[in-house]
């Protein structure tokens, strides 16, 4: 996501990474949109992946830094590489092409060979974010303050705002009960299995940190 600090010639983006069948965002950097930063938002997804014996499948946009720093951590996992390349004229899109840059085609499930979650979840933090909407007035000063309203929202996003696409099956419930509410929509966090329930702003300012 783009952005700026003060004024449109000190740009700065916001990288994100989400789990697409949870729909949890796991982690965020922001900076210029250089090699550096896509190194660094790579790197910490390596050191989240625990499960390193499943197939990890990626998908990104055309920047070059996002291949490059995947092949720099991920070269001892087993993963698979897409690229969703668009092309643009005069900012209007005209094509949209697939580039397997490690797999096949079988190897990404139907629904996913495109960046159409990462793409609503961006327009979700925007709207979340004053910081990030379009033509605002409420830009940010500093660069600290993105950072300090993101993490904010992450923990809104994640543990506090159901979604509309996720739901569990509430215990007990026959499969084929009609007019009883057999499902309950469930945070990413609830879905990841890292809470049972909705977390609220109590518990964000209560919890014990670990050191």
């Amino acid at each position: 996501m783009w952005s700026f600090i003060g004024s449109k010639a000190q740009q700065l983006w916001v990288f994100a990474a989400l789990d697409v069948p949870t729909r949890f965002w796991v982690v965020f950097t922001t900076g210029k949109r250089t090699y550096k930063n896509t190194k660094i938002l790579v790197g910490l997804l390596y050191l989240l992946d625990s499960a390193r014996c499943r197939l990890l499948k990626i998908t990104t946009d055309k920047f070059a830094g996002y291949e490059k720093a995947i092949n720099h951590y991920f070269k001892d996992r087993h993963f698979v590489y897409l690229q969703i390349v668009k092309i643009r004229v005069q900012r209007r899109l005209k094509t949209v092409k697939k580039l397997f840059v490690k797999g096949t085609e079988d190897d990404f499930p139907e629904g996913t060979q495109n960046t159409s979650f990462i793409e609503r979840f961006n327009l979700t933090i925007r709207q979340k974010v004053s910081y990030l909407a379009r033509k605002t007035l409420g830009f940010c000063r500093k660069a600290e303050n993105m950072d300090e309203a993101l993490w904010i929202t992450l923990f809104d996003y994640n543990y506090r705002h159901p979604h509309h696409s996720l739901r569990v099956r509430l215990p007990g419930r026959p499969k084929k009960e009609r007019f009883n509410k057999r499902y309950r929509r469930c945070t990413p966090g609830m879905k990841m299995g890292l809470t049972t329930a909705p977390v609220d702003w109590k518990f964000l300012f209560i919890v014990p940190i670990h050191m």
